[in-house]
């Protein structure tokens, strides 16, 4: 009887073993269902390019065999969201073309790893949306003494070339540095510092510069801000408010970003390649618009494609051209001053929209205005100054503050 207990229990462990078996390696009477990819959804063919040393949006979408004319008028288009003078050798463009490659869908330009411009094609037009992704802010106090030069120091302590002209070019109003600087003299800079996962990105912000010698004595410049954050009276100032870009013409507008600069670019119009005379400035139908400098009035009326035209003759023996005005408030012979208004912002002849075309000519030549040496002003008036003030203050306080931080209060 126990034998064939054991002969049953041995069958039934058998059995149970071929099925384990059989569940391991995957065989069972009835199918597997196939698996299948899921390629219903293809990728975009977003093409990746990036500035190049000289190189511009323009000629990065050429290079794609877009029509001209579609990149044209993208690319004009594009300069009323992004002023074209930030534009750097190593921003990266990522572009999505039609199917046919003859029209641009989608576009997103990155600048620095935080800030990235996303656009869609709609017509004739672009649907903008900006996307920055969150910077940390910290100022601190910086100290030094120098060695050899001021320029020299400041880039081997880690400032940007365009953050040690600034500093540079405010202290030569003030010093000589040729006869009067020494090693050994102190300065401090007080910055803000924009931070990006753990690392300073380029580009700080300069509120406050000392500078300290025996021959110097010590010079104190101060950050003015307007309200308007691309206001050209934005900078570095002496203590009564004298500007430290003094010895230089005034800018057009009180307000300055550039949709188009000067030289080689697609015309908007019809496409082709043509030189671009002069620099367009975005602003609002109606802005004011300033002489740069004295001169007498050598035009004042409608010129054709050019709208509504004011030109000047200046002592300097160049002339300056201001076009595509709504209004003209100057008239032909007139003697004008530096910052006089002399017309307005408008899209009269032909233009794509408002804007102020600005030209310089030298002779019968156009030459590029970005030569020239623009200032905001000599020195801020009694309600800026005011302003100034009180903002001075502020910054003195946050030195002392970050100096001699307060005791730390705990909650209890």
């Amino acid at each position: 009887m126990n034998w064939g207990k054991d002969i049953l229990f041995s069958l039934v462990l058998f059995l149970l073993a071929s099925f384990c078996l059989l569940s391991i390696l995957g065989i069972n009477s009835e199918p597997l269902p196939e698996l299948k990819l899921d390629i219903s959804k293809p990728t975009e063919p977003w093409i990746i390019e990036i500035i190049p040393p000289g190189g511009s949006i323009f000629s990065v979408l050429a290079n794609q065999n877009v029509p001209p004319q579609e990149i044209g008028l993208l690319a004009y288009n594009f300069g009323d969201y992004i002023d074209v003078t930030t534009i750097q050798p190593g921003d990266t463009l990522k572009v999505l073309l039609s199917e046919d490659k003859q029209h641009i869908k989608k576009l997103m330009f990155v600048q620095e790893p935080t800030t990235r411009h996303h656009f869609t094609v709609s017509g004739d037009s672009l649907i903008y949306h900006l996307e920055a992704l969150p910077v940390k802010k910290a100022k601190r106090i910086i100290e030094g003494t120098i060695q050899e030069t001021l320029d020299a120091t400041l880039l081997t302590m880690g400032f940007a070339p365009q953050d040690k002209q600034a500093i540079n070019n405010g202290l030569e109003t003030e010093i000589n540095f040729s006869r009067d600087a020494r090693n050994g003299d102190q300065f401090l800079v007080f910055v803000e510092e924009r931070i990006f996962e753990g690392k300073t990105l380029p580009g700080r912000k300069i509120f406050y510069v000392q500078y300290t010698g025996e021959r110097t004595g010590t010079c104190e410049l101060f950050r003015y801000e307007d309200a308007e954050e691309n206001s050209v009276l934005n900078g570095l100032y002496t203590i009564e408010g004298k500007s430290c870009h003094s010895n230089g013409v005034g800018f057009p507008l009180s307000v300055i970003h550039v949709v188009s600069s000067f030289g080689k670019r697609l015309d908007p119009f019809h496409g082709s390649w043509a030189n671009h005379q002069g620099v367009d400035y975005r602003a609002h139908y109606g802005t004011p618009v300033y002489a740069v400098a004295g001169g007498k009035v050598t035009t004042a009326s409608y010129n054709g494609g050019w709208g509504n035209e004011i030109r000047i003759n200046h002592p300097s023996g160049l002339s300056t051209q201001y076009a595509h005005l709504s209004s003209i408030n100057v008239h032909k012979g007139q003697n004008v001053k530096k910052g006089q208004i002399i017309g307005r912002v408008g899209s009269t002849g032909r233009s794509t929209g408002a804007h102020l075309h600005f030209g310089l000519i030298k002779g019968k030549k156009y030459i590029n205005p970005t030569n020239l040496k623009m200032v905001g002003t000599e020195k801020l008036n009694e309600t800026q100054m005011a302003r100034f003030k009180s903002q001075q203050q502020t910054i003195l306080q946050e030195m002392e503050n970050l100096k001699h931080p307060g005791p730390l209060i705990t909650k209890k």
